[in-house]
This record gives structure tokens, C-alpha cells and sequence, in this order.
């Protein structure tokens, strides 16, 4: 046992002394803070750069109450450029429009035909499908308000009869919680999550890595033949994977108290404050629980793979597909955020490898059944088992092992031996 805290604390020290994990402790809010500042603070400033639309209005009643509604969204970034049809007629009017779009005189232009209260159809030009944006969330609204005001004008109904058919409705947010209700703020929850699970992701991908080299530059140095002089190839695994997995402990640690005390102090970006209640006993456990567990599983498997590898050359081989265990259930957050208790987001969520992502995602969404969040704890630390067991035959094998690059045949031929 005394040889195994050796081992651990070496490579906790290590880590935690080096100018790495100091820029790393620092700098690694920061970038992640990137996630959930950034979006806050451009949610409500896309779009405000000043943007001229040059108008065909053949009509003549149809550019001044666009521009009337478009103030009253306002979106009065937006100029509406009148452009007069003359003798050269429509196709020249447009002609002209074109150019003036090429040479970035205006921003795009539109042509309402005369019929358009009765067809509703009008064209959008533009150079890039940048101004779609434009067109869908400014324009298309607008024009559609101005098309039923036309209408319900030309039927000759009453102006209460109009504003009681185009009211709209008016939302309001209630979180249910078992302590009673609260009003709700959307997008915190959502940005917390996502950031909380970024975390999991960054740490665990890249301690993970960081055993897969601890490994492969003691083996290329020959460094580890003189530690398995006074320790067996079995503890000298564990000890690394549990002094790295205390470093990346002790940098999460830092990160969370951190947190907390900004947070406690009031923390407001743009319209939106952080509010720490999110953070549910349930979350908080979980986030602990789904990162330990998550790294100890990449961990071991990293370890047997490097053992097995004399360069970091050699391990790219082997790296992606370990990688993909954390890449794919990223990919498929969108489809466990829509529906997190359909049968496919619980079977997910379940598999040892994608449970640090999937199974914190439903936690933090719509909590799951306890079953089902002690359930995905289980068959991780049964899949740890597996693959400490695995990995440590590797480590046995491979520790001592020079010379041609491994391959996936070597490592079936290893855990066969």
C-alpha cells in the first residue's frame, strides 16, 4: 500500500508544481466561461449593424408601413431605400438594384409587386446567406403584419375586431420544485448545464490524455524499468491513475469554490444573473459522481493503451476511437435535450461510456429516476472493473515492450494471453 501513495503522490506533485497546471487552473474558466459569457452577451446585440434594403414598392403604399413596423420591432437598423421603376421598366429597376447590391451600396433589396395584399409574394435579393437572417427574422414578420393589415382594411373590419384577432400570447415561466415554484429564467439552466457538462467533457478527455503520456514518456525514457524495480506493473497503474485523477480533482475543486464565491457575491451578464439555486444537491452530486467515474474509466483504458505504445505516434491510432466514447454523446445532446425520458435518451445514457455526458444532461434537464442515475453509476464502476482488469493485463505485457509499433492485433493477442 505504501508503494502505491508513493506512486500517487509522485505524480500528483508533479502535476500540481508544474507551470501547465497553474496556466491551466487560471486560464481554464476563462476559456470555458467563453461558452455560456459570450452567447449572453451577443444574444441581444446580433443584427445591429445599420443595413439599407433596397424597396421596388410598385404598389406605393407598401414601403411606409413597412418601415412603421419594422421601428415598432425595432429593428430600426434597418433603411428602407425607395427605388423609383422608370421608363426602362421593372426588369431595369431590379437591374439596378443587382449592382447596387454587388458594389455593397446596399445591403439587399426587395420587390413588392403591386398584387401583393392579394398574393402575399414578393423577391428578396441578396449576395450572401448571411441576409437570410435578415430576410426570416425581420423582414418575413413584418411583411406578413403589413399583408393582414392591407387585408382586414380592404374587408372593411373594425380596428377592435383586428386587434382581437392579432393579439398574441404572453408567456410565463414557472419552475415546479418539491419547496413550491419560482419564476423561471430559461436560459440560465440551460447555459449551467452546458457549461457543467463542457466541464466533464474537457476534464476527463484531457486527463485522460494526460495518463496516456504519463505512461508512454516514463516507457520511452526507460524511466519505468527502474520503478518496477521496487513496485509490481499493477500498482504502478493505479498509483498513476489516482494521482493524476487527485490533480484534476484538486483543479475541479479550485474551479467550483471559485464559482460559488462569485456567484454568492452576484454575478449579472448582460440581462441575465447566474443564480446559484440551480445547483440542486442532485446536480451537485451527480456532477461529482459522473466526473470521478468518467475519469477513472477513460483513465484505465488510456493506460493500457499506452503501455502498449513506445511514442505518442503510435497511440493516434488508438486514440480516436477511445475519444469518440465522449465525441458521440456530445453529438447527440440536441436529441436528449428535446426528449429526455424517451426510451432511446434512457438506453444512452445507460452505456458506461456515454453516461458522464447523456446521463448529467437528463439530471440537469428533467431529473430521471434515482434507479436510473444509481443505475448508470453501477454499470460504470462495473465497466472500471472491466477495464482495470484489462488494462492492467496490457500494463503487464506491454509495460516492457519495444520495438514495432502496436496494433489492434497485438492488444487482442495481449488481453488473449
Amino acid at each position: 500500500m505504501s508503494k502505491i501513495l508513493t506512486v500517487v503522490s509522485r505524480e500528483y506533485l508533479e502535476r500540481v508544481r508544474s507551470k501547465s497546471f497553474l496556466i491551466g487552473t487560471i486560464l481554464g474558466p476563462a476559456l470555458m466561461s467563453m461558452f455560456i459569457v459570450i452567447p449572453l452577451l451577443t444574444a441581444g446585440n446580433g443584427g445591429k449593424d445599420q443595413r439599407t434594403i433596397a424597396v421596388i414598392d410598385q404598389s406605393g403604399d407598401v414601403r411606409g408601413p413597412l418601415a412603421a413596423v419594422l421601428a415598432e420591432e425595432g429593428h430600426k437598423n434597418l433603411t428602407l431605400q425607395p427605388v423609383e421603376v422608370g421608363p426602362g421598366g421593372l426588369d431595369a429597376a431590379v437591374a439596378d438594384v443587382k449592382r447596387e447590391i454587388l458594389a455593397g451600396n446596399v445591403h439587399s433589396g426587395l420587390v413588392v409587386p403591386a398584387d401583393f395584399t392579394r398574393t402575399g409574394k414578393v423577391a428578396f435579393y441578396n449576395k450572401s446567406v448571411s441576409s437570410l437572417v435578415v430576410r426570416d427574422d425581420m423582414l418575413r414578420p413584418a411583411l406578413d403584419r403589413v399583408m393582414r393589415e392591407r387585408r382586414f382594411a380592404g374587408a372593411a373590419v373594425p380596428d377592435s375586431l383586428f386587434e382581437y384577432l392579432s393579439a398574441r400570447t404572453e408567456w410565463n415561466s414557472v419552475a415546479v420544485t418539491a419547496d413550491g415554484e419560482a419564476k423561471q429564467d430559461d436560459a440560465v439552466p440551460f447555459a449551467m448545464a452546458f457549461v457543467l457538462i463542457m466541464i466533464i467533457y474537457m476534464m476527463v478527455l484531457m486527463y485522460g490524455n494526460h495518463t496516456l503520456t504519463a505512461v508512454i514518456e516514463e516507457k520511452s525514457s526507460r524511466m519505468v524499468e527502474i520503478l518496477l524495480s521496487s513496485v509490481s506493473p499493477g500498482n504502478l497503474m493505479l498509483g498513476k491513475v489516482l494521482g493524476i485523477g487527485l490533480a484534476g480533482l484538486t483543479q475541479f475543486a479550485i474551479w467550483t469554490l471559485a464559482f460559488f464565491l462569485i456567484s454568492q457575491r452576484g454575478l449579472t451578464i448582460g440581462d441575465t444573473t447566474l443564480d446559484v439555486s440551480f445547483l440542486t444537491p442532485t446536480i451537485l452530486v451527480s456532477f461529482v459522481m459522473f466526473f470521478l467515474l468518467g475519469f477513472f474509466l477513460y483513465a484505465t483504458l488510456y493506460a493500457g493503451v499506452g503501455s502498449m505504445c513506445n511514442t505518442i505516434q503510435d497511440s493516434q491510432q488508438f486514440h480516436l476511437p477511445l475519444t469518440m466514447g465522449l465525441i458521440i454523446p456530445m453529438m447527440m445532446l440536441t436529441a436528449v435535450l428535446r426528449d429526455p425520458n424517451s426510451t432511446m435518451a434512457t438506453v444512452l445514457s445507460l452505456v458506461p461510456l456515454f453516461s458522464p455526458v447523456l446521463m448529467f444532461m437528463r439530471v440537469c434537464v428533467e431529473t430521471p429516476p434515482l434507479w436510473q442515475i444509481l443505475l448508470s453509476w453501477v454499470l460504470m464502476a462495473l465497466s472500471i472493473w472491466v477495464s482495470a482488469r484489462a488494462a492492467g493485463k496490457l500494463f503487464r505485457i506491454g509495460i516492457l515492450m519495444y520495438g514495432q509499433a502496436p496494433t489492434w492485433a497485438t492488444l487482442g493477442r495481449a488481453l488473449r494471453s
